[in-house]
Protein backbone atom coordinates (compact mmCIF):
# COMPACT_ATOMS: atom_id res chain seq x y z
CA UNK A 1 0.00 0.00 0.00
CA UNK A 2 0.99 3.70 -0.91
CA UNK A 3 0.32 5.97 1.50
CA UNK A 4 1.13 10.02 2.38
CA UNK A 5 1.20 12.57 5.03
CA UNK A 6 2.09 15.94 6.47
CA UNK A 7 1.49 18.32 9.41
CA UNK A 8 -1.05 20.91 9.42
CA UNK A 9 1.43 23.78 8.07
CA UNK A 10 2.79 21.29 5.26
CA UNK A 11 6.57 21.91 6.60
CA UNK A 12 7.15 17.79 7.06
CA UNK A 13 6.07 15.15 5.13
CA UNK A 14 6.15 11.47 4.76
CA UNK A 15 5.82 8.34 1.86
CA UNK A 16 5.57 4.98 2.53
CA UNK A 17 5.09 2.03 0.62
CA UNK A 18 4.79 -1.57 2.09
CA UNK A 19 2.76 -3.13 4.83
CA UNK A 20 0.17 -1.23 6.64
CA UNK A 21 -2.28 -2.49 10.11
CA UNK A 22 -6.15 -1.55 9.90
CA UNK A 23 -6.60 1.75 12.34
CA UNK A 24 -6.21 0.76 16.25
CA UNK A 25 -8.19 3.13 18.41
CA UNK A 26 -5.64 3.48 21.19
CA UNK A 27 -7.99 5.05 24.57
CA UNK A 28 -4.47 5.15 26.88
CA UNK A 29 -4.73 8.30 28.80
CA UNK A 30 -1.30 8.82 27.72
CA UNK A 31 -2.42 8.54 23.78
CA UNK A 32 -5.64 10.71 24.47
CA UNK A 33 -2.97 13.91 25.92
CA UNK A 34 -0.36 13.10 23.20
CA UNK A 35 -3.51 13.73 20.65
CA UNK A 36 -5.94 16.09 22.10
CA UNK A 37 -8.12 13.53 20.76
CA UNK A 38 -10.77 11.07 22.72
CA UNK A 39 -8.88 8.22 21.52
CA UNK A 40 -5.89 7.92 19.01
CA UNK A 41 -6.10 6.77 15.59
CA UNK A 42 -3.01 4.44 15.20
CA UNK A 43 -1.44 2.49 12.06
CA UNK A 44 1.19 0.15 12.15
CA UNK A 45 3.50 0.35 8.83
CA UNK A 46 6.38 -1.22 7.76
CA UNK A 47 9.37 0.63 8.30
CA UNK A 48 11.74 -0.20 5.34
CA UNK A 49 9.93 2.28 2.69
CA UNK A 50 9.27 5.19 5.31
CA UNK A 51 10.43 8.40 3.65
CA UNK A 52 10.54 11.59 5.42
CA UNK A 53 9.47 14.41 2.94
CA UNK A 54 9.73 18.42 3.53
CA UNK A 55 12.37 19.97 6.37
CA UNK A 56 13.02 17.10 8.92
CA UNK A 57 14.58 19.92 10.70
CA UNK A 58 11.44 20.88 11.99
CA UNK A 59 10.71 17.38 13.39
CA UNK A 60 10.81 17.56 17.92
CA UNK A 61 10.20 14.59 19.41
CA UNK A 62 9.21 13.91 23.25
CA UNK A 63 10.36 10.75 25.04
CA UNK A 64 8.27 10.29 28.75
CA UNK A 65 10.62 8.74 31.36
CA UNK A 66 8.90 4.51 32.06
CA UNK A 67 7.31 4.90 35.16
CA UNK A 68 6.64 1.41 35.87
CA UNK A 69 7.57 -0.76 33.20
CA UNK A 70 8.27 -0.91 29.14
CA UNK A 71 6.96 0.39 26.43
CA UNK A 72 8.64 3.49 26.12
CA UNK A 73 6.54 6.26 25.04
CA UNK A 74 7.94 8.48 22.18
CA UNK A 75 6.02 11.19 19.89
CA UNK A 76 7.23 13.03 16.88
CA UNK A 77 5.60 16.55 16.19
CA UNK A 78 6.69 19.09 13.74
CA UNK A 79 7.96 22.01 15.64
CA UNK A 80 6.18 24.89 13.44
CA UNK A 81 2.66 23.92 14.12
CA UNK A 82 2.71 20.65 16.79
CA UNK A 83 0.73 18.35 14.69
CA UNK A 84 1.68 14.78 15.36
CA UNK A 85 3.97 13.05 12.95
CA UNK A 86 5.33 9.40 12.84
CA UNK A 87 7.15 7.77 14.62
CA UNK A 88 9.69 5.28 12.89
CA UNK A 89 10.89 2.65 15.28
CA UNK A 90 13.81 1.23 13.46
CA UNK A 91 14.66 -1.58 15.63
CA UNK A 92 11.33 -2.93 15.38
CA UNK A 93 11.18 -2.38 11.51
CA UNK A 94 7.71 -0.56 11.80
CA UNK A 95 6.78 3.01 11.87
CA UNK A 96 3.48 4.63 14.05
CA UNK A 97 1.47 6.69 12.47
CA UNK A 98 -1.62 8.76 13.48
CA UNK A 99 -4.60 8.28 10.86
CA UNK A 100 -5.62 11.97 11.26
CA UNK A 101 -2.37 12.84 9.45
CA UNK A 102 -2.56 10.93 6.19
CA UNK A 103 -3.68 12.58 2.39
CA UNK A 104 -6.78 11.28 0.91
CA UNK A 105 -8.48 8.38 2.14
CA UNK A 106 -6.38 5.11 3.02
CA UNK A 107 -9.79 3.11 2.92
CA UNK A 108 -8.45 1.91 6.98
CA UNK A 109 -10.88 1.36 9.47
CA UNK A 110 -10.75 0.70 13.28
CA UNK A 111 -9.80 -2.83 13.73
CA UNK A 112 -10.34 -2.62 17.29
CA UNK A 113 -10.13 -0.73 20.26
CA UNK A 114 -6.88 -0.82 22.72
CA UNK A 115 -6.67 0.11 26.55
CA UNK A 116 -10.32 0.38 27.35
CA UNK A 117 -9.99 0.34 30.72
CA UNK A 118 -8.51 3.80 30.22
CA UNK A 119 -11.05 4.91 28.10
CA UNK A 120 -12.34 8.49 28.12
CA UNK A 121 -16.31 8.98 29.82
CA UNK A 122 -17.03 10.74 26.95
CA UNK A 123 -16.60 8.68 24.09
CA UNK A 124 -18.99 5.72 23.65
CA UNK A 125 -17.66 2.98 21.38
CA UNK A 126 -20.45 2.16 18.89
CA UNK A 127 -18.31 -0.15 16.44
CA UNK A 128 -18.51 -4.06 16.68
CA UNK A 129 -14.43 -4.11 16.49
CA UNK A 130 -12.76 -6.16 19.48
CA UNK A 131 -11.94 -4.50 22.73
CA UNK A 132 -9.26 -5.07 25.20
CA UNK A 133 -8.96 -3.48 28.18
CA UNK A 134 -5.10 -3.16 28.43
CA UNK A 135 -2.24 -4.02 25.30
CA UNK A 136 -3.99 -5.81 22.60
CA UNK A 137 -1.94 -9.40 21.40
CA UNK A 138 0.79 -8.51 18.44
CA UNK A 139 -1.54 -8.86 14.91
CA UNK A 140 0.04 -11.30 12.32
CA UNK A 141 0.90 -8.74 9.22
CA UNK A 142 -0.40 -11.80 7.33
CA UNK A 143 -3.91 -11.89 9.24
CA UNK A 144 -4.60 -8.29 8.56
CA UNK A 145 -3.47 -7.59 4.98
CA UNK A 146 -3.38 -10.66 2.99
Amino acid sequence: MKLSGSCLCGAVGFRLEGWVSPIQACHAARCRKATGALYAPEIAASSAQFNWVGDTDAIASYEAPILHEPPAYKRNFCARCGSPLPVVLEDAGYAIIHAGILDGDPDLRVFRHAFTAQQSPCCDITDAAPQYEGQPPTPDPTELNP
